[in-house]
């Protein structure tokens, strides 16, 4: 290698004369530097300052250096190219690693050997192939260069079969953003992986087929009822738009299933999950979408197949928080969990059973929720394995289940903190509120470990401590006797909880906490500033909100929501923290999630993906059909807590057609409403792929009953709340 010299002479004649170019990589060696000031010194763009993934290479030919040519990671949005491969943005995240850049390219200005360029640009594909994923642990698949075509023409990419796309809009990236230079450049892409090839042709043609296909594996026959919609003032949806929908959502995820076949598998999977089927197991589904001859085939693909559900979870985490994320959205924490009869099902242990209320043999799963003003649904989930399972007794049984190797035991409250922890660090979910229940709110240690930029709002147990105010500590008085005292005592004992709550000299406020599926939440709740106790000592000041549910019993949160904090927003996270259990009811009750019978690591993650991509589609379904009203119904609006009061006062006002003077209470709500639940879009949804006719009567009859069912939910509460009051008047 040192024998190379750098080409200074003229050196000119048929490539043949002198063989094939070759590539010399040199980047993390110390010929790096000689590149960087080769490309310094003849290279029009000089500067050799670059940051990032990069290979670099002096280009060799015979026993001379005549060049150098460099790659780095591709852009992250670049329209022509997307446009050319037809994708979307949720696969361009996943393949941006894979695309590399040709950002340097330099021929010695004394070599004038034709065909040279084009060769050595053939070679480098060869060369990236191997040396990309030795450094960064990934195949390329395209790569692309940008041409300056006041200086050169391009023709040597287009003689080495590059595909030229169009041109650069002429930004360049600044500190303050992107500035405008007007030097447009040619873009030039050489795609190098076969099966990316055949899965991204070019245009958007491609991205029609790829959908039409989807909807022709999804089963159904034409037979909607178009006045279903219009009965609750929606706009007009046929079977043909909801199996479009489904295919344009499960698009996305098929390049992660590794062979084309799987499609239809996926396809019949999110069907049965969606469907009225009564058991949404693997066999029921495959009888029903794929036919008796597949339910070995679509065991496998759940338990066997080779596909990349950790990739396509990435991807339905983007697409789910593109679609969710807010400002004032809640990260919530909880564990649900699934009751089995064997023991020789993946995680099966005797423990707490949430579903049953007792010590039974079943799995848990820690899941981590999200909820916003847009919707709600599962983020992030991991399988709870007990100690049990990481004992030799469990070895041939955790090698059966395939458990991975490397997998060691973990607490439920590590793993949930973890999945907090990565969730707001990933930067993909706008958050202001972290949410979990007693058995995380519990832990003062992962309590202390939440973001510290999120306001917790943590259920407890009752006899969860706390000091009702800041106690004094002193360091006890040396009684002449052992080892001298050098740690503080309080001068005033914790007390629970459910004791402060006793407290009558506190009382209960009468609070409208917001508007649900029946009208309006009327509670009652106390919220007092105490203190927190830490290795029995104080801690930080933070409130103790109680909450008196319908059955009269209490429940008790903490939050660390500032001191200045009105009592609206000490209430505004009282309900976000539900919506993760409502998660959990939804895909067991609509979607299955509970339902596989499967025994092995890899089919329960699998089967927990696709339920929770069923339930974001759905939630696209839920936002589609948002809808604004404009004509006030039989009870007020309102975005945040209010006093129950003035709620009921702007009832009367809204009964009587007058205008409401509260500027916190709407007659009608500013912005489109989620009028359907879950369960109704459930039910459009598989009437429009499962033939059976009964259904369309029942999804006709809960249409036209949904709205009085509010209405009638909602002046019973009004008027219950109202004669109460008069009550407490008199």
């Amino acid at each position: 290698m040192a024998t190379y010299s750098i080409r200074k002479e003229l050196m000119n004649g048929e490539l043949q004369s002198y063989g094939s170019p070759r590539l010399w990589r040199v980047d993390e060696t110390k010929w790096e530097l000689t590149w960087n000031k080769m490309v310094e010194q003849w290279h029009y763009l000089a500067s050799s300052a670059m940051v990032g993934s990069l290979v670099k290479y002096f280009i060799i030919l015979d026993e001379w250096i005549v060049g150098a040519i460099s790659f780095c990671t591709a852009a992250y949005k670049l329209g022509p190219r997307d446009k050319h491969i037809g994708w979307s943005s949720t696969v361009r995240q996943e393949y941006l690693p894979r695309m590399v850049e040709n950002n340097r390219f330099l021929i010695l200005p004394c070599v004038r050997i034709k065909n040279l360029a084009s060769a050595t640009l053939a070679e480098s594909v060869r060369r990236l192939k191997i040396d990309w994923p030795d450094k960064y642990g990934v195949c390329p698949v395209l790569i692309e260069t940008y041409v300056d075509t006041s200086r050169f023409t391009g023709v040597c990419y287009r003689a080495a079969n590059w595909v030229y796309l169009g041109q650069t809009q002429g930004y360049s990236r600044s500190a303050g953003g992107f500035t405008y230079h007007g030097n447009k450049k040619a873009i030039y892409i050489h795609i190098i992986d076969k099966r990316f090839k055949r899965e991204f042709k070019p245009g958007t043609a491609r991205l029609n087929n790829a959908i039409k296909e989807l909807e022709k594996m999804i089963n159904g026959i034409p037979q909607w009822y178009p006045s279903l919609t219009e009965k609750i003032g929606l706009s007009k949806m046929t079977d043909a738009d909801v199996r479009r929908y489904l295919a344009e959502h499960l698009l996305p995820y098929t390049p992660y299933l590794g062979r084309k076949e799987h499609h239809r598998h996926l396809v019949a999977m999110t069907q049965g999950l969606l469907s009225d089927l009564e058991r949404k197991s693997i066999e029921p589904i495959a009888l029903a979408f794929e036919g008796i001859d597949h339910v070995r085939v679509l065991t496998k693909f759940m338990s066997d197949a080779k596909w990349h559900e950790d990739a396509m979870q990435k991807a339905y985490q983007t697409e789910f928080a593109d679609m969710l994320s807010a400002e004032d959205g809640m990260i919530t924490g909880d564990d649900t969990c699934f009751p089995k009869k064997g023991h020789n099902t993946v995680g099966v242990a005797r423990q707490y059973c949430g579903n049953t209320g007792k010590i039974d043999n079943c799995q848990a799963a820690p899941m981590v929720g999200y909820v916003s003003g847009k919707g709600y649904g599962i983020f992030d989930w991991r399988l709870y394995m007990p100690k049990a399972w990481f004992e030799d007794d469990h070895r041939d049984l955790r090698v059966k289940c395939k458990v991975p190797e490397q997998l060691s035991f973990e607490t439920k409250n590590k793993m949930l903190l973890d999945m907090i922890l990565s969730a707001h660090k990933s930067g993909k979910l706008k958050a202001r509120y972290v949410g979990v229940d007693a058995s995380y709110g519990s832990d003062s240690a992962f309590l202390d470990a939440l973001p510290e930029q999120l306001i917790y709002f943590a259920d407890v147990r009752k006899d969860q401590r706390v000091f009702a105010s800041r106690p004094e500590t002193s360091i006890p008085d040396y009684k002449g006797k052992g080892r001298r005292p050098h740690i503080p005592v309080t001068a005033a004992n914790p007390v629970t909880v459910e004791e402060i709550a006793a407290n009558e000299s506190t009382p209960f406020n009468d609070v409208a906490l917001g508007i649900g599926a029946k009208g309006p939440i009327f509670s009652k709740d106390k919220i007092i500033r105490v203190v927190e106790v830490r290795d029995d000592l104080p801690g930080k000041d933070i409130w103790l909100y109680v909450r008196q549910l319908e059955d009269g019993s209490l429940k008790y949160s903490l939050t660390n929501a500032p001191m200045s904090s009105t009592l609206e927003e000490i209430r505004r996270p009282a309900l976000l923290r539900w919506s993760i259990e409502q998660c959990f009811k939804e895909l067991k009750d609509y979607l299955g999630m509970d339902h596989y019978e499967t025994r092995n690591w890899v089919a329960f993650h699998r089967y927990m993906l696709l339920s929770n991509m069923s339930h974001l589609f759905i939630n696209k379904l839920r936002n589609r059909f948002s809808a604004k009203m404009h004509t006030p119904g039989a009870t007020p609006y309102i975005d945040h807590p209010v006093p129950a009061d003035e709620f009921l006062e702007a009832a009367i006002q809204l009964g009587k057609n007058e205008p409401i003077t509260n500027a916190k209470i709407k007659a009608v709500p500013d912005r489109p409403q989620q009028v359907l639940t879950i369960g109704l879009v459930q039910k459009f949804v598989n009437a429009a792929f499962v033939k059976i006719g009964r259904l369309r009567e029942e999804i006709d009859y809960q249409l036209m009953t949904a709205a009085a069912s509010f209405d009638s939910h909602s002046r019973a509460k009004l008027k219950q709340a109202l004669a109460k009051r008069e009550s407490v008047a008199t």
